[in-house]
């Protein structure tokens, strides 16, 4: 192929949001995909469904600051403008996050509080906003998160697909927001530990 020609073909490629796949991104995305499937194989009471008790231990791997960091994240991206959805704070979906990561190899979550800090700071250092993220309003959170989704840099795409997977697992992973999304719930009954 003609110098040309491939020069084209990486401007097309670059106009419609596509990458080439290399080795590395291959390699990472396996990766990925294995911890995604490695995730879908828990049972449901691990995730911190109703059947498991609120005060079960968590990880320990967030500190406070980082929890809410991870609480506002979480709350801004399963956001569904549906009044009748109940509220982050009021699900045991944090404590579900953090039963989670408790459960995970600690290769896997031990960038976890970095990524929490840079969405913070991110605003700022990225942004060039002067306010943390946990100090904007929803309007502006979600427009950091946006940056996050559709930043150039691949370290931030990643943080941000991480953080999602997060929210969506801990959030719907309980009852309350089962109706939201139209799922009734479990065909046979969950058994509860006693």
């Amino acid at each position: 192929m003609h110098e040309p020609d491939r020069e084209r073909d990486r401007e097309h490629d670059r106009e419609h949001g596509w990458r080439r796949l290399t080795r590395r991104a291959f390699l990472r995305d396996a990766g990925l995909t294995a911890s995604l499937a490695a995730l879908a194989q828990l049972p449901a009471g691990q995730l911190g469904c109703a059947a498991e008790p609120k005060d079960a231990p968590g990880s320990g791997l967030l500190s406070p600051d980082e929890t809410e960091v991870l609480t506002q994240i979480v709350e801004r991206m399963v956001d569904s403008d549906d009044p009748r959805a109940p509220a982050v704070r009021e699900t045991g979906a944090i404590a579900a996050i953090d039963r989670l990561l408790g459960q995970l190899d600690p290769a896997l979550t031990s960038d976890l509080p970095l990524a929490l800090h840079l969405f913070e700071w991110g605003p700022i250092v990225f942004d060039l906003t002067f306010s943390r993220f946990t100090r904007m309003s929803a309007a502006e959170q979600d427009a950091s998160i946006r940056c996050w989704m559709t930043s150039r840099l691949e370290l931030r795409r990643q943080g941000y697909a991480a953080l999602r997977n997060l929210a969506f697992i801990g959030y719907y992973s309980q009852d309350a927001a089962w109706r939201g999304i139209g799922y009734q719930g479990p065909l046979i009954a969950r058994r509860t530990r006693g």
